[in-house]
């Protein structure tokens, strides 16, 4: 597939493999992003102030989560907001949101590999998959939704002793839409119907 037309807004962004790095992805000890992990410091740094995990710039009036069925029943996203035209490029660009990948990645493991510094030197900055990412691992892909709203309403749900939990889906004017259908087991079927949530046979809409 053709690289995805990165947005005039990202023209500075940094790039790997002519797709953008999101801000928020970890980095082994050479530098090079290993795409589909996420550095748990950074995206504590970006739900806190409120910034975008693609950019890592502030957002502003308007923002977008990506959320799954089961974020509608746990209340809130685990993962940063992106400005309006980061979700859109992110949507086209990542295989699980553009619906490329038809089922989640094996993360039971961490993942580990050898930095190119040093043919004898092991990257540490690997981290230990997350509890989510443990429960996901190999599954089929789930149903996603942007979920676009005001940053007047942007609410960091937070945990007694470990920062940031995520950003609140208890929003008031916010905008649902499909954006992959995945493969849904019976349990995000019924999510998704109890939230009222788009489905293909709806058109998508929200």
């Amino acid at each position: 597939m053709a690289n995805t037309a990165i947005p005039i807004q990202l023209a500075y962004a940094v790039t790997y493999n002519g797709m953008v790095v999101p801000f928020i992805t970890l980095h082994h000890a050479d530098g090079t992003p290993e795409l589909g992990q996420i550095d748990t410091n950074r995206v504590s740094w970006c739900i806190t102030e409120a910034r975008c995990q693609l950019c890592a710039q502030p957002l502003t009036e308007a923002a977008v989560l990506m959320a799954r069925p089961q974020d509608f029943g746990q209340g809130y996203v685990p993962e940063p907001a992106q400005h309006p035209w980061c979700a859109a490029y992110a949507i086209k660009a990542c295989p699980m949101l553009s619906g490329r990948l038809p089922r989640h990645r094996d993360r039971t493991r961490p993942q580990r590999r050898q930095c190119t510094l040093s043919s004898a030197y092991w990257c540490g900055r690997s981290e230990s998959p997350s509890v989510d990412a443990i429960v996901r691992s190999g599954r089929a892909a789930t149903p996603w939704y942007s979920v676009r709203f005001p940053m007047a309403e942007y609410e960091v749900k937070m945990t007694a002793r470990k920062g940031p939990r995520g950003i609140s889906l208890a929003l008031v004017n916010a905008k649902i839409r499909l954006v992959s259908w995945g493969d849904p087991d019976k349990t995000d079927l019924g999510r998704v119907l109890v939230y009222s949530l788009p489905t293909p046979e709806a058109g998508g809409g929200g």
